[in-house]
């Protein structure tokens, strides 16, 4: 189980760190609809603000449920020096190359499960296999559902893509992630029946802000949370806080073990409610003039 930040640190002091700890902070955001711009891009001003403040030794990471790639493209080739956490916190890459440096995979049998499940309800899974080097993300060709044919348009020659014929043709022990999406109706049904036959497993259902009524069911490893990755790597760089940034139901658990967490203004209520404090809109640049004012002192 992972601390909350009261029970990890004691009473944290909520106002912001002083410039001198910034060297020893470990600051992690959150990129769509947080550190990136409603169009899903990483503005001129925030990409120099960040870059100038690695330069000087910052220790500044993101977290998100996107692949490498699709983060790396994004963020416009941000110069990030330490890992990056993708998919939800199940995979740890390095920024650059997306070379997995910490893969948690999903119990078998818990996989079995979801797709037992899934298929029951006649919704379609996504399914995420890393095994010898190779990312690979899986349904059952000619069941391509609304979900599905939405995921795929977004992603046109993704080399990742491979639709098999049964789930007997996936390595279950590979399986590390599955999204299911759809309506809010089919998918909140679908989360409620698996969190009462999974154990060891995160459910977390999220609206897509970019297609208003389309929800995402995320499911992976308890260990592969945003919040077990943001405090592992904390601990392997060095950094005695955690500070970091978010907007969605699926950074509720990275806020619980931060020592400060700021939501920007267009969070839900809930996070909202969980954070240290609220801050400017994602397409004012809030979290890269957060950032500025408080490493920079700009």
């Amino acid at each position: 189980m992972v601390p909350r930040r009261a029970d990890r640190r004691g009473d944290h002091d909520l106002q912001r760190p002083a410039r001198s700890d910034s060297m020893t902070t470990l600051y992690v955001s959150d990129l769509d609809h947080t550190l990136l711009r409603s169009d899903a891009t990483l503005s001129a001003f925030s990409r120099g603000v960040l870059d100038d403040l690695i330069g000087r030794g910052v220790l500044f990471t993101y977290a998100t449920a996107r692949s490498h790639g699709s983060a790396r493209r994004a963020t416009g080739g941000l110069d990030v020096r330490l890992p990056v956490i993708t998919y939800g916190g199940t995979m740890t890459v390095d920024a650059r190359t997306g070379t997995p440096a910490a893969v948690r995979h999903l119990a078998p049998e818990s996989l079995a499960e979801v797709l037992r499940l899934t298929d029951a309800a006649g919704l379609q899974a996504l399914v995420h296999t890393y095994s010898a080097g190779r990312d690979a993300i899986s349904w059952i060709d000619g069941r391509v559902n609304d979900g599905v044919a939405y995921f795929l348009r977004g992603r046109p020659g993704d080399e990742r893509l491979t639709p098999v014929a049964a789930w007997d043709d996936v390595d279950l022990g590979a399986g590390y992630y599955v999204s299911i999406i759809g309506g809010r109706a089919e998918t909140a049904a679908l989360r409620d029946a698996l969190t009462g036959v999974l154990t060891g497993c995160h459910l977390v259902l999220s609206d897509d802000a970019y297609a208003p009524g389309t929800f995402w069911l995320e499911i992976h490893s308890e260990a592969g949370s945003k919040a077990q990755a943001a405090l592992l790597l904390a601990a392997e760089v060095g950094a005695t806080r955690l500070v970091v940034f978010g907007d969605n139901h699926n950074d509720i658990p990275l806020f619980e073990v931060a020592d400060e967490a700021y939501a920007v203004a267009n969070a839900v209520p809930e996070l909202k409610q969980r954070a240290t404090g609220v801050i400017g809109f994602n397409d004012s640049d809030a979290v890269a003039a957060w950032l500025h004012a408080v490493c920079a002192g700009g």
